[in-house]
């Protein structure tokens, strides 16, 4: 780790080096169902056409499979609908919603239960995070033309990690063996921003066969590229208590407001490799490989209004007036940063029966890393002279701002010629993550008068390691320059006066080419030294497991009982800082922490079959999840201006879940399904965020460290239907429907806000879906509907300072018609209605942020043959 000198240059080398080495060691990969289907797809001149309701019946046919509670997307539901990645696909399934960035989804919530409280595996493999300080897979970072199945377990059996208290997500890769021979897929299309009005290529190739005279090896890989540009227009709002000129008392008024656009090329690149070969019955062996890339270049330009460097003289009628902001409370920025993220998954794999017994092993290895090496931001200020005043509408929604001189309309704030600079600062940030997976698993099958009973046991080990390495400067010692130079054009910002516009690319290129005018204050330089060394960490976790498991079928009945051991060990370095009686930093100790931990996790699954038509599903399951690598390591990232410190706890115990769970499938004609469940969920040493001003490693600064302490409970219903219309009426052949709901109801305390019931962040009381499917001859349509109720973002001091996030209503259409057999053109409208996303701070009035994106337009010609 470096303490402060950074290189802005490439990610540390030898990660593929290491990656090819490992590739050779692997040996093995878990057992995957083979997806079935009871439509057969329909072969023209070779030609695959697979129609929405065949899409509906391969995932159904791989959930009525499935011991666990189990929902499915399969690869060709994904391509009924407009989704650009994994986390977006599926937000589709039951009980699942997103969190987005700038409209795309990017972590997925399972049962009202956080991202980071889920476990994520690719082909059964568990993989990584390239995120800094969370659990949090990013699956953004998956593009859905890398995914032949998405899985989603909500209540594991004892033989899967008991690490998965919201569920776990698998992702599959084709096997060769699960598709027609010989078979090559493609699309080839775009994807158009209305916002920022761009056009960028989106590409997928794919290819498997079967080979040898008895067809027992299979081959299939693929290659997808997707290059997007679009943007956000943004309006932020933070409200504060002031004194009220007028009255001496002190009120809840907004103290700073900020426009801020957003541009963004995201570039995707996802290829995958699967090797199978059957040598005969009952033995197989196999090899998966996925890589994916993900690059964010991404400018944002701010217009700021610091509101509280004025005086508040009145609020009434929800209009604050300001007199007096001191000409520096008005400030442009421009920020450009590239963002690389990738994934390497890696595993091989053998399964083999003898007689009664089956046995299957695994070896996978796989590498997130983030790197963010070239973040520069330019901070200037207005230096118009005289201060301005500025009236406030707010309290109903988005506020509105305008600005004045002695009482006449101003808008010299924010002209670019009137912005002077103040600061540079840059960041760099590399983030490793490293995960190796073996495992071992044996069952026996015994026949026995009264049924069959199954007895399995394994084990299995993960080791993960994880570096994070955060550097942050500001130069403050910078020429006099304006920034009129920098004005660019700028598209139509709906919010209100940004004024002109900024080239982040004239800005780079005159601060690289005047690089020796910008330089550290010498009296920053030690203490920015210090801060920087105590953010970075490193950091181990080994996790071994055993478990014994029974699995008993009678007559209508089936068992899974049994329980998993799990031994967990964690080490990590940081750093610790140095603060002398005067508060000055005076130096960083380092500072190893280590913790160890064992979690006994019985279960007990039931499936009872009444008549063939309907299953009865109940669990009762204990889980846990492991605290974050920030929230554990002897870290912290200290603001300076804020007098704000962020610290690890490397004293947090794990999460534990207590679940229970029943669920009723009722299997119609035409593969449709009717499934009504409910779940209950206990949470023991729930994880909050705690804030002191009093804490001794910090004297001065308002320090916020995660504690347990608090429990947390789930109560929640589950409703699913899908079924095409055609037995209902001949007119309404051709016609298929689909809508699932989730209703939940959480809550939790926490110490420092006594006597308050809270709904768990990220929790929302409500999630649905609803599609309208048709097919007729060549045309296929589909009319999907997403919507997620609101939740709780982030916790206060008290109910003014709660951030919450509105609900989100989605609607998508895509089309399809069929020119000729292995020629598809589709045509895809995403977010039709243009849903911004929304929070509030306090009550629903005092908007927080509101951010646009437009709607977006996919086509693209597709098919397989």
């Amino acid at each position: 780790m470096n303490p402060y000198s950074a290189d802005f240059g490439p990610a540390p080398a030898g990660r593929l080096a290491r990656t090819a080495a490992l590739l050779s060691a692997l040996l093995t990969a878990p057992a995957v169902i083979a997806q079935s289907s009871t439509e057969e797809p329909i072969e023209l001149d070779r030609f695959v056409v697979t129609t929405q309701s065949q899409a509906q019946a391969a995932a159904l046919d791989f959930y009525r499979a499935s011991d666990a509670l189990t929902s499915v997307v399969s690869a060709d539901e994904i391509g009924q609908f407009v989704d650009q990645n994994a986390a977006e696909a599926l937000q589709r399934l039951p009980g699942i919603s997103v969190t987005r960035d700038q409209g795309e989804g990017r972590f997925v919530t399972i049962r009202g239960i956080e991202s980071g409280l889920n476990t994520t595996t690719i082909n059964g493999m568990r993989i990584g995070s390239s995120e800094d300080d969370t659990r949090e897979v990013p699956l953004d970072l998956i593009p859905t033309g890398s995914v032949q199945r998405l899985e989603v377990i909500k209540v594991p059996t004892p033989d899967m990690p008991g690490d998965s208290i919201g569920g776990a997500i698998n992702i599959a890769s084709a096997s060769a063996f699960d598709r027609p021979a010989n078979t090559f897929s493609y699309r080839l299309g775009g994807t158009y921003s209305t916002l920022t009005k761009d056009l960028g290529p989106r590409l997928e190739l794919g290819y498997s066969n079967v080979y040898g005279t008895d067809e027992n090896l299979g081959l299939s890989f693929g290659l997808n590229y997707q290059d997007r540009n679009f943007g956000s227009d943004n309006h932020e709002t933070e409200y504060d208590f002031l004194e009220n000129a007028a009255t001496g008392e002190d009120v809840l008024a907004p103290i700073e407001s900020q426009y801020r656009i957003y541009d963004v090329n995201r570039e995707r690149l996802g290829a995958n490799f699967n090797l199978d070969y059957r040598p005969s019955d009952g033995n197989e062996l196999y090899l998966r490989a996925l890589y994916s890339r993900f690059t964010d270049a991404e400018t944002r330009q701010r217009l700021i209004f610091v509101l509280e460097d004025g005086t508040l003289e009145n609020v009434a009628g929800g209009v604050a007036t300001f007199s007096d902001i001191e000409a520096g409370g008005f400030r442009k920025r421009v920020r450009f940063r590239t963002q690389d993220k990738d994934i390497i998954a890696l595993a091989a794999g053998g399964k083999h029966q003898f007689e009664n017994w089956t046995v299957d092993y695994q070896l996978g290895y796989s590498d997130a890393a983030e790197d963010a090496p070239d973040e520069i931001e330019g901070r200037f200020e207005y230096n118009g002279g005289d201060d301005l005043d500025a009236t406030v509408t707010f309290g109903s929604g988005r506020p509105t701002i305008a600005i004045s001189r002695a009482g006449s309309p101003d808008t010299s704030h924010a002209t670019n010629a009137d912005q002077e600079l103040n600061r540079v600062v840059r960041e760099a940030k590399f983030v490793e993550e490293t995960d190796t997976n073996v495992s071992l698993n044996a069952a026996r099958i015994f026949d026995l008068t009264s049924g069959k009973f199954t007895l399995k046991f394994g084990a299995d080990g993960r080791f993960k390691e994880k570096d994070v390495d955060i550097t942050e400067f500001e130069e403050r010692d910078v020429p006099d320059l304006g920034l009129g130079r920098f004005t660019a054009d700028l598209r139509t910002f709906p919010f209100g006066n940004f004024g002109e516009g900024i080239s982040s690319a004239a800005f780079r290129e005159y601060y690289e080419t005047n690089r020796s005018d910008f330089a550290q204050r010498p009296r920053d330089v030690a203490e920015n030294n210090l801060l920087n060394a105590i953010g970075d960490f490193s950091a181990t976790e080994d996790v071994t497991a055993t478990y014994l498991m029974g699995t008993y079928d009678t007559g209508p009945w089936r068992f899974i009982f049994g329980a998993r051991f799990e031994d967990t060990d964690f080490a990590a370095n940081g750093g610790e800082l140095e603060i002398d009686a005067d508060g000055d930093f005076t130096g960083v100790t380092p500072r190893r922490v280590t913790s160890s931990y064992d979690n006994f996790l019985p279960a007990l699954h039931t499936r009872y079959s009444l008549g063939e038509d309907t299953v009865i599903r109940a669990a009762w399951s204990n889980t846990l999840a492991r605290p974050s690598f920030g929230d554990l390591s002897p870290n912290a990232l200290v603001n300076l201006e804020d007098s704000e410190v962020e610290a690890g706890n490397p004293n947090l115990d794990p999460y534990e879940s207590t679940n229970l769970d029943l669920i009723i499938d009722w299997y119609l004609t035409d593969s449709g399904v009717f499934s009504a469940g409910v779940f209950h969920k206990d949470i023991d040493n729930y994880i909050v965020n705690f804030t002191s001003d009093t804490d001794p490693e910090f004297p001065g600064f308002d320090v916020e460290r995660p504690v347990n302490g608090t429990s947390a409970e789930v109560t929640g219903f589950e409703f699913n239907w899908e079924q095409r219309l055609t037995k209902w009426s001949e007119a309404l052949s051709g016609f298929l429907v689909g809508a699932n709901l989730t209703v939940l109801d959480s809550k939790f305390t926490l110490a420092e806000r006594p006597g308050e019931t809270f709904d768990m962040p990220l929790a929302s009381e409500s999630v649905y879906n609803v599609y309208v499917g048709y097919e007729s001859g060549p045309l296929s349509l589909r009319l999907s509907l997403n919507r997620r109720g609101e939740f709780l973002d982030e916790i206060g001091d008290d109910t003014d300072f709660d951030i919450y996030v509105t609900e989100h209503t989605q609607l998508d259409v895509t089309a399809s018609w069929r020119v000729r057999p292995g020629l598809d053109l589709n045509i895809e409208v995403v977010n039709i209605t243009n849903e911004p996303l929304e929070l509030y701070q306090g009550r629903p009035g005092n908007n927080l942020q509101l951010e646009e994106y437009g709607p977006t337009i996919n086509f693209a010609f597709r098919g397989s043959f």
